[in-house]
């Protein structure tokens, strides 16, 4: 009798598909968890990068710092100086060498890129209440200029073509004004009706040169005048952080000619200086400017005899310098809304008060001549005779030889691969150590120069 044998399933087969089937999926998990790896390593890559591209930028930052920093300072140091500023190498990591440049505008009429920095004096303290001012801004509309106007000042009345609080209490999003200075000029960008083009012209970019978009009328942002220059706004002109400090060159501050004790006699004063100013304290006649003091006479009368003689100040025009520099007659520690003559361009002295256009360019051209020891004194205009007592007088107020606050633009990058940061500060000196007021990420704004430096360039065309 033959029996029919039924195939059983070998389970040797069924155990060979269920380990493919189980390293099928342990493949797959390996290939998934390899491919997250590579992707979380090329994340960690590029921002390990972009943080090295920060810190390099922070090195030209601290660079900057420094440099302004050193009391021994001119202008000279920071106003164009590629030695320090230009294509500085910090490391090579083997695969980049990161690099950072500190760097600025040229001058007002020229969009050349030079390596340096930007002092806050050598613009014009803003006055955001001054609708006149304002409008000496191109392209500064009145209705931005009195919507500004209107954003900062203390009262809630509406200039024709301004706007106080009621009317941004009626956007979809209301917000309050200030109504008081504000610290920093971007939150006048809040101001109705006014856009960064008022604020930064037609430099949308930040890069300090006229880019083919900057100058193509309304075709690619920003709007432009389509008239080959550069355009610019409040932040080319005028400052919301220019401070004076009343102190000598060591940072120590000046003594009060009119009320410092003259028995014993401050250090740099002369007996016939004493006399003079004891005499003049005696008949109640303070000292208004120091500059008063240059060839300066008094008759007194002797208590004796009632005879008159005259007291010199012992005082020239070639010991204003340091007399300014240990002395004042101001009490206060911070002075404001002054101009420095050694920096600012003939177009910005040209709107200080007392300063005309021709003395301006006249000040513009002496300068450069001067002794960096003649420049930290704002008593060179009276010892080059460009001006006399009388006008001297005038604008001792409003003018400064100093900087104390610094614009600092720097970028930091890799070469070959072109990762880059830049960043904006500004600093402080005015202090026991500097301050940084202000630091802003300008990286999107995309790459403000090429990166290879113009020593780098040269060799390339000499080649």
């Amino acid at each position: 009798m033959n029996v029919r044998r039924h195939n059983v399933p070998d389970d040797n087969a069924i155990a060979l598909v269920g380990v493919l089937v189980i390293v099928g999926l342990l493949s797959m998990i390996a290939i998934s968890l390899m491919f997250r790896m590579q992707a979380a390593a090329t994340a960690s890559a590029s921002t390990l990068r972009s943080e090295q591209a920060w810190v390099v930028a922070l090195s030209g930052l601290d660079r900057a710092i420094d440099v302004v920093s050193d009391p021994s300072r001119t202008s000279e140091g920071w106003i164009d100086n590629p030695t320090d500023f230009e294509h500085q190498l910090v490391y090579d990591d083997g695969s980049d060498q990161w690099y950072f440049s500190v760097f600025r505008r040229s001058v007002l009429e020229t969009d050349e890129i030079i390596f340096g920095v930007l002092d806050e004096a050598s613009k014009l303290p803003l006055n955001v209440t001054n609708v006149l001012q304002l409008m000496k801004v191109p392209n500064m509309p009145l209705p931005a200029a009195e919507a500004l106007a209107d954003f900062v000042d203390g009262d809630s009345i509406a200039r024709d073509n301004g706007a106080e609080q009621d009317s941004y209490d009626l956007l979809p999003v209301p917000y309050s004004i200030p109504n008081k200075p504000v610290s920093f000029l971007d939150e006048l960008l809040l101001a109705q009706g006014v856009s960064a083009g008022h604020l930064y012209g037609e430099d949308a970019n930040r890069n300090h040169k006229l880019d083919a978009n900057e100058n193509d009328a309304d075709t690619l942002f920003p709007p432009d005048n389509q008239d080959g220059t550069l355009s610019g706004g409040l932040h080319r002109f005028f400052t919301l952080h220019s401070r004076d400090w009343n102190v000598n060159r060591n940072n120590q501050p000046r003594l009060d000619i009119n009320t410092v004790a003259l028995d014993p006699e401050p250090a740099g004063l002369t007996d016939e200086t004493v006399a003079f100013l004891e005499a003049k304290r005696k008949a109640g006649q303070p000292i208004a400017s120091l500059a008063n003091l240059v060839n300066a006479t008094l008759i007194v009368t002797e208590e004796k005899n009632q005879a008159q003689r005259e007291l010199k100040s012992g005082v020239g025009a070639g010991d204003l310098g340091q007399l300014l520099d240990r002395f004042t007659t101001d009490a206060k520690q911070i002075r404001l809304e002054r101009v420095n003559i050694n920096t600012a361009p003939a177009s910005i002295l040209a709107q200080v008060e007392g300063i005309d256009e021709a003395l301006a360019s006249t000040i513009v051209s002496a300068r450069q001549g001067l002794s960096p020891e003649a420049s930290r004194s704002i008593a060179w205009l009276l010892e080059e005779s460009l001006l006399d007592a009388g006008q001297f007088r005038q604008i001792e107020p409003l003018i400064t030889a100093r900087s104390f606050q610094f614009h600092i633009q720097v970028i930091g990058y890799a070469l070959p691969s072109g990762r880059y940061r830049v960043l904006e500060a500004i600093v402080d000196l005015i202090g026991p150590e500097p301050r940084v007021l202000y630091l802003r990420d300008l990286t999107k704004l995309g790459v403000p120069y090429p990166f290879a430096s113009r020593q780098e360039m040269r060799m390339t065309n000499n080649d």
